[in-house]
């Protein structure tokens, strides 16, 4: 079986970072080896506090879980601070030709934040040139530009001035900009957007489950612009059977929400998952495209 790596924090109530990420590899028919950076200490409430891992537990778990795999793409999310950053930045330098998907984390949806200033300031100078394409969100782009984006305008221009930075591509994730969310990817030559409806629920990990799904894809083969419309399918269809595991607090995902047990019939097939990118690549779909 094909092996992903998850690089990120670890969420014990499953709803971010690593045990989302591996929830999604498996889904897709990957196996999934994941390496955090920090513990989370959270639950349906939101973060409480971050315990990062040393660099040497950190480095060495990297290490001893890749350890002549054949790794097929790699999902970077919360990276604590500078250490995190260099270990990864050498681990990504011996692994060259694979697709790297970049979430930049910098805070939970409560504001905790989730990297120091420094570990924000290696991940431009150490990463940004080393990753297939980086997924910021809006507030996110905001703050590696120094300039507020709430506009679709103001996300191609964050992106245009992100690329420079290094990232072959860029997705700017559009869910707190002004109006109807829309994704903006930019290449270097072409703008693709994908507009969807806003959602009314607060769901917990949604960035996680984006970039892990587009490494899925990527690492399947399909063409960025594909992954990226795939991705936006997949998404689609993964927020609809969002579920609270308690009464307030925020909702969750799982590519599991289709599997159901049946007494003396075993457990039935999940309908997304591998099936879905079996078939290899198709036609785009769905988009529209822009030319810069």
């Amino acid at each position: 079986m094909k092996s992903l790596v998850t690089i990120a924090g670890f969420d014990a109530s499953s709803g971010a970072g690593i045990v989302r990420d591996v929830d999604t590899f498996f889904s897709f028919g990957f196996h999934g080896i994941a390496v955090p950076t920090c513990t989370v200490v959270q639950g349906p409430g939101g973060v409480g506090r971050v315990e990062a891992s040393s660099e040497e537990l950190f480095r060495d778990t990297l290490q001893a879980a890749t350890a002549g795999v054949a790794v097929k793409a790699v999902k970077i999310g919360v990276l604590c601070d500078e250490s995190h950053v260099r270990v990864t930045a050498r681990f990504l330098a011996r692994r060259k030709g694979m697709p790297v998907v970049l979430d930049p984390v910098l805070a939970a949806k409560n504001g905790t934040p989730l990297i120091t200033d420094e570990g924000r300031d290696a991940c431009i100078d150490l990463l940004f040139g080393k990753v297939t394409v980086i997924t910021p969100n809006a507030e996110e782009a905001s703050a590696i530009t120094n300039a507020r984006v709430r506009t679709v305008k103001a996300a191609r221009k964050a992106a245009e001035r992100i690329h420079a930075l290094g990232p072959r591509a860029v997705i700017i994730k559009g869910g707190h900009l002004e109006g109807d969310p829309v994704d903006v990817l930019f290449d270097g030559r072409e703008y693709l957007l994908y507009r969807k409806k806003r959602l009314s629920r607060s769901i917990h990990g949604t960035g996680c489950s984006f970039s892990s799904a587009l490494a899925c894809f990527l690492a399947a083969g399909y063409s960025l612009a594909e992954a990226f419309i795939a991705t936006q399918v997949y998404l689609e269809k993964l927020l609809e059977s969002s579920y609270r595991i308690d009464r307030k607090g925020y909702f969750y995902v799982s590519s599991a929400t289709e599997r159901t047990f049946r007494r003396s019939e075993g457990t039935r097939e999940n309908t997304r998952g591998s099936r879905e990118i079996a078939g290899g690549p198709g036609s785009v779909k769905s988009m529209e495209m822009i030319r810069s």
